[in-house]
């Protein structure tokens, strides 16, 4: 019933908007509107449009092109438009006369100018996002996406994680088409990439739990007919000798306004995690405090091999209407693990030191994991009727995986044999409409996205001290969306919108009817962004309530097995995390400063308990009582010296949490805790460009201990990679690329978590001790016309994501 008064709203929201756009559409103001493009008919982002009076050229209004080439103005009466781009003539047209279309003609003596004085690659500040220019620049010639992207101003490598600074991990989109797989970025080149842009305070349209979306488009080739793009590698551990292949293979095809295209992609990957956990456990016992030692170490050894395959098509139906759709289908298979873990476990009195016991305990494990089918797609309409806007997209998920854990346990009196089996499956439908409608001075969006999740989860066991469960989660999430982009003269560029979400989420436990449980919620998000240029100094700051849903796995109350003095299990009564952030962001020619500052109230983390007297640890997903704030700072510099190309990032991010923990060895049960200690963090990224398509590239990055919500952090990591690369035939076609990766090992990490009656403190050996060596041909390549932007973005993430 609530599913269908949320759905009546929504279409009266839609139906109010329709109504206020067709009365605004009386008023008398002129639109002006057109599509830039560049010499070769690609659109341009980010060129500057300018309308002034006559005869005295004052400025009246202004904006910018998006990432399509599109820009749009309200005037209230006539002038002429300045077009400005750098690399570009200026040029200067009559209001009265604009076309559809304007063609901007590279200056070639300005580009080398430019070059020369390192005002290449450019970032461009908007109200709510930077963009970074990368064709022409050092950073096209990065090797990977995935490589590329941690240079790019605003982002940075955190581990394996890319992450936009002091937002977290973000959204990828391509040519207008979300992401599904991570992996993508390591197939894509960055030589095909255009420009990046990075948006650090997602609007209206994107869904509340969105905190940080990375839109890439890809360069426009010139030329029909069939082209391809090759390339393999290998990556060879130099701690361990494990080999990695990996080989990709993509095909276009081309004619007129059809294109059709596919690829396929195979990698496999094995690798050994090397850890060693110690815990203490203090229980209170009678008139006695009793201390629980564990000190262990694990092996995990990992191996995988798989193909994910695509294919899709793109209609350009006329100038104003096209039509596309994109299948990708993931095929893992061989997939396994070997777990060794032993641990030595030692009981005393905590107040005389006196031992009760001590126990030595070994565990393998070998996991197998298959999926008979993992499918993902997308269709989507894109076009224009009169001054109306329309983007339609629907997608789809269907998946589902099959895996079964054998377990061998030993201790000193006899040997135990165990087993689970756990089967998962997902899908989920989405749909995404919006329509665009220029109003006085600036843009309206508004629309509509709705998404039926549901996630089925089977867990047994054989010989196992915990039981049998069967659940299923059903989430339904509909939201209605306006936002209104404008420019005030002298006053600047305003982006405010707000959103509506209705989330209906329903657990079902087959086994435990009593523990089924469901919630409703009713939120409203609004966000607003402000932009404005004085001289040659770009400003931004931006606001955004946003939400934090927790992922389908930790709604799960499944309890799991993970060894034998750990249990892992969710909580469907898992609350939303609620986060306020404001940021602000200024560039000046090649240097940029930022600062995020955060408040999180209810933050999703993981807690441990004492499950039992024998020093068992049940690990539960849970909310924080404690609010969390925290502070980033950073500093960006992007300068060129000739052909050394720095790009340098260094900043700070500063926590606030305090904490009462509950703790048996204080007179009084209780203990205050605060987490304050700064971390401070860097990447120097260093390029140099030589003649006959040489490059060699020395990149760093640090951090620091410190605090992180809930967790310390008691080493610093340096990670230093060497580089060097060789193109040669026309356009570089043909490209070597060789890596080596943390050349002085010191990316392990010390993490400790205190919970009072329990304490945590962990070694990791993250080996990142790598030789990567990779081989490119690319053969008249176009570029994809795919313009999807994808649908219920939020929910695949959640259903994709996995407890660490």
């Amino acid at each position: 019933m609530i599913f269908k008064k949320s759905t009546r709203l929504v279409s009266v929201l839609t139906m109010f908007s329709s109504f206020f756009v067709t009365f605004v559409a009386s008023a008398q103001n002129k639109e002006l509107r057109g599509l830039i493009l560049d010499e070769n008919g690609g659109p341009m982002c980010c060129v500057n449009v300018v309308l002034l009076s006559i005869p005295d050229s004052t400025y009246i209004q202004g904006t910018t092109s998006n990432m399509d080439g599109q820009f749009s103005m309200i005037a209230q009466k006539e002038g002429v438009i300045k077009f400005s781009c750098i690399g570009y003539d200026t040029q200067y047209i009559p209001s009265n006369k604009l076309s559809g279309k304007i063609q901007m003609r590279e200056n070639s003596q300005l580009i080398k100018e430019i070059i020369v004085k390192g005002m290449l690659p450019k970032t461009k500040l908007t109200g709510n996002s930077m963009v970074t220019t990368i064709e022409g620049t050092v950073l096209g010639q990065s090797g990977s996406a995935k490589e590329m992207l941690s240079k790019v101003p605003g982002m940075v490598q955190n581990g394996d994680e890319l992450q936009v600074i002091g937002r977290g991990a973000p959204i990828y989109y391509i040519n207008g088409r979300q992401m599904q797989d991570p992996d993508e970025l390591q197939r894509l080149r960055s030589e095909d990439i255009k420009e990046i842009e990075v948006i650090n305070n997602p609007g209206a349209q994107y869904n509340a739990t969105v905190s940080a979306v990375v839109r890439i488009k890809t360069k426009k080739r010139q030329g029909e007919g069939f082209g391809f793009d090759t390339e393999v590698g290998n990556q060879q551990d130099l701690y361990y000798g494990y080999t990695s292949p990996k080989a990709t293979l993509n095909l276009h095809y081309r004619h007129n306004s059809f294109e059709l295209f596919g690829g396929i992609n195979y990698a496999k990957i094995d690798a050994l995690l090397d850890s060693k956990p110690e815990q203490w456990s203090y229980l209170g016992k009678a008139d006695s405090l009793i201390s629980i030692e564990q000190k262990s170490a694990i092996l995990n050894d990992v191996h995988v091999q798989g193909i994910v395959s695509h294919i899709g098509l793109d209609w350009q139906l006329s100038e104003n209407h096209s039509v596309g759709m994109r299948f990708e289908r993931k095929d893992p298979f061989n997939y396994y693990i070997n777990f060794a873990q032993t641990t030595q476990t030692k009981t005393t009195d905590y107040q005389t030191g006196k031992v009760f016991n001590e126990d030595n305990n070994q565990n393998t494990q070998r996991g197998n994991s298959s999926q008979p089918y993992n499918w993902n797609g997308n269709t989507y309409y894109n076009g224009r009727i009169g001054k109306l806007g329309i983007d339609l997209n629907i997608d789809f998920v269907t998946n589902k995986s099959e895996d079964n854990n054998k377990i061998k346990e030993w201790d000193k009196s006899k040997e135990t044999q165990m087993a689970t089996a756990t089967s998962t499956t997902s899908s989920m439908i989405a749909d995404k409409l919006i329509f665009t409608y220029p109003i006085w001075k600036g843009l309206l969006s508004f629309g509509e996205e709705i998404s039926v999740v549901s996630r089925k989860s089977k867990y047994a066991v054989e010989n196992l001290p915990i039981s049998n469960t069967d659940s299923k989660v059903k989430e339904d999430n509909i939201s209605a969306f306006a936002e209104y982009a404008f420019a005030l003269p002298k006053l600047g560029n305003f982006n405010v919108g707000v959103r509506f979400e209705y989330v209906g989420m329903k657990y079902s436990n087959f086994l435990n009817p009593q523990k089924s449980t469901s919630r409703y919620t009713n939120d409203v998000f609004p966000s607003i962004s402000w932009a404005q240029q004085w001289g040659s100094v770009q400003t931004s700051l931006s606001y955004s309530f946003k939400t934090n849903r927790p992922n389908f796995k930790s709604l799960d109350e499944t309890m799991i097995y993970v060894n034998p003095y750990t249990r892992q299990q969710g909580d469907p009564k898992l609350k939303n995390e609620i986060r306020q952030d404001i940021s602000a962001t200024a560039r000046w020619k090649w240097l940029m400063l930022g600062a995020v500052y955060q408040k999180i109230d209810d933050h999703l983390t993981q807690w441990s308990y004492i499950y039992d007297d024998n020093g068992v640890i049940l690990i539960k997903d849970t909310n924080l009582d404690s609010p969390v704030r925290n502070l980033t700072a950073y500093v960006v510099a992007y300068p060129t010296f000739g052909c050394y190309s720095p790009s340098w990032t260094i900043g700070l991010q500063v926590p606030n949490m305090k904490q009462t923990l509950a703790d048996p060895r204080e007179p009084n049960g209780e203990r205050h805790v605060s987490y304050t200690h700064p971390i401070y963090f860097a990447s120097l990224n260093n390029a140099i460009r030589l003649k006959h398509s040489w490059q060699f590239e020395g990149n760093l990055s640090f951090q620091s201990t410190g605090d992180a919500v809930n967790f310390r952090l008691h080493n610093s990591t340096l990670v230093v990679n060497l580089v060097a690369q060789k193109s040669w035939l026309k356009n570089d076609a043909l490209c070597l690329r060789a890596t080596v990766s943390d050349i002085f090992q010191r990316s392990s990490q010390k993490i400790e978590m205190d919970c009072g009656y329990y304490l945590m403190q962990q070694s990791s050996l993250n080996n990142n001790h790598y030789l990567n060596v990779s081989l490119r041909y690319s053969f008249n390549l176009t570029k994809n016309k795919y313009r999807g932007t994808g649908a219920g973005e939020s929910q695949k993430s959640r259903m994709d994501a996995q407890r660490e």
